[in-house]
């Protein structure tokens, strides 16, 4: 018959309980009938002189302490439906015996009727038609009252006005439970939906979170609506590392120079892709390529805009590095060639055997480069090692570097303390000290001494070249050891050489196991240090 005990209050009655529910329904029809009782003693004892009144009231009384006392918790949650139905009966029986004076009780019967009715059982609301014609017609024969033809109208209009009662209450209750209905499911989509939106925003914020790109969401007078964690790091260090512009906020009264930085542009609704920003001087310069689309509402007004800043430093970085690469072995390429091509054509016209010499030298001198060049490009450099006397190779370099250091005026001084060996590649090792005694007499002033060591020590070899040459600074150092990179100063001399000599060498020297670094200051010349184990 349906488990609710009155659907307009069916959340409130869950939460009291069954009990309480039950009695807080019966106490209005209680609350009524005592108070017809109270007017009839005011007002008309006498209407109170027939025999069966009391036990009418008692049986009310019985009702209201079933409600109260019953274990409805423990029984059928559709048993309460007694109730309304007694209540029908009572209120009949009081209507009977109260006669012409009490027959506003009848009235009383809506609250048992209302209570059956208004629920989506079609069960209960049927109870609730025939409760009260039930009730009217049964009192008379309960009671042994002779039904007079007068009455018959009253017998058959009063349950169908309560039928009508009764249809009009379930009518709404059907209405309220379509309209709960309705209600659960937006209240399920607005959960859908409240969870799908979480899941994007969630999925955006990580997403933001994620891309090495700085996001900035602004609305229509450059306010913040959105930024991520870059856009913040990046805005941060403008402010705390430079007196630059930052150009990751927007400037309330510009300048004609600000008014053309990508915030300032995009507050008023430009749109424009790669548009590079430096920030900073010197070696703390960082350079942004911006972007800006605008955001716009339904009739086409600005609303905000949305920029992304990405960090270009290290790419405009590796385009100088490559340009200066391609001038450097360019050149490098060159100077041979050309001495080949011009020895080639004289050979034509002034056949000269030593001319054959020099063009060799210069082909071997292309060919070193390319397999340099091929060798620092290698990811596995593949060793042949065997026992090796260091000293003899450090030896052979320094024989073999001395024609190319007399030339320019530098001597070379060995300090070998005994005969140090190792278990190297001979070759590739002596590829390395080639490479750092080149250097270290192409960046040593005329007149100068580069000085090598060597020593055995606690199970390694330990190699130093130190020259009096021109030097680095820090940041050179540390670019020292990356393909191709030349300090400023060398390529302001016009030293030779493709910045490829230290990097080789590291890459020789790691592939042994061991280890290279270097100190240097500006003027003051430069020490390379190499340690292998034995």
């Amino acid at each position: 018959m349906g488990d609710s005990v009155f659907l307009p209050l069916e959340d409130y009655f869950s939460r009291i309980g069954a009990r309480k529910a039950i009695v807080l329904c019966q106490l209005p029809l209680v609350a009524t009938v005592a108070f017809i009782v109270f007017l009839a003693v005011l007002f008309n004892p006498a209407s109170l002189l027939h025999p069966a009144f009391f036990p009418v009231l008692l049986l009310q009384v019985v009702i209201l302490g079933a409600c109260v006392v019953l274990p409805w918790n423990r029984l059928p949650m559709w048993s309460f439906v007694f109730i309304p139905v007694l209540d029908c009966l009572a209120v009949g029986l009081l209507r009977e015996v109260g006669g012409p004076v009490l027959s506003v009780v009848g009235l009383a019967m809506a609250f048992p009727v209302i209570w059956l009715s208004v629920s989506a059982s079609k069960i209960r609301v049927a109870v609730a038609i025939l409760a009260p014609l039930c009730a009217t017609v049964a009192s008379p024969f309960v009671l042994g009252h002779e039904v007079e033809r007068s009455e018959l109208i009253r017998m058959i209009i009063f349950p169908a006005i309560m039928a009508g009662l009764a249809l009009s209450g379930h009518a709404v209750a059907r209405g309220l439970i379509k309209h709960g209905e309705r209600l659960d499911r937006k209240d399920r989509e607005l959960v859908r939906l409240h969870g799908a939106t979480k899941e994007h925003a969630q999925l955006l914020d990580t997403v933001l979170e994620t891309v090495n790109v700085g996001v900035w969401a602004m609305d229509a007078n450059g306010a913040d609506i959105l930024t991520n964690r870059r856009l913040r790091a990046d805005r941060s260090w403008v402010q705390e590392s430079t007196n630059a512009a930052n150009p990751f906020t927007v400037v309330t009264e510009p300048s004609d120079e600000e008014r053309n930085n990508p915030a300032d542009l995009a507050v008023r609704g430009a749109s424009f892709t790669n548009r590079l920003v430096r920030v900073g001087d010197g070696e703390k310069q960082r350079t942004f390529s911006a972007a800006a689309r605008p955001l716009l509402g339904e009739a086409g007004q600005l609303k905000g805009s949305i920029i992304a800043f990405t960090d270009v430093t290290a790419l405009l970085k590796a385009q100088t590095a490559r340009d200066k690469f391609v001038a450097t072995v360019s050149h490098e390429l060159r100077t041979p060639l050309t001495s080949i091509l011009g020895y080639l054509e004289m050979l034509d016209s002034q056949p000269n055997p030593a001319f054959m010499g020099i063009i060799e030298r210069n082909a071997e001198r292309l060919l070193t480069l390319v397999n340099d060049l091929l060798l620092v490009a290698s990811e596995d450099l593949e060793l042949r090692r065997r026992p090796t006397n260091v000293s003899e190779l450090l030896q052979e370099a320094v024989r073999n570097a001395k024609p190319a250091a007399a030339a320019r005026g530098i001597t070379i001084a060995m300090r070998i303390h005994g005969n140090v060996a190792a278990d190297v590649d001979p070759g590739q090792f002596s590829k390395a000290i080639d490479q750092l005694l080149s250097n270290a007499i192409k960046f040593s002033p005329e007149g100068t001494q580069v000085v090598i060591g060597l020593r055995g020590n606690n199970g390694e070899v330990e190699l130093s070249v130190m020259d009096h040459g021109i030097g680095m600074t820090e940041e050179e150092q540390d670019e020292a050891f990356t393909k191709f990179f030349r300090a400023d100063q060398a390529m302001e001399s016009a030293i030779p050489g493709a910045g490829l000599g230290l990097p080789l060498s590291k890459a020789i020297i790691e592939a042994h196991g061991g280890t290279i670094g270097l100190n240097s200051r500006p003027g003051a010349g430069t020490t390379v240090t190499v340690t292998v184990p034995r």
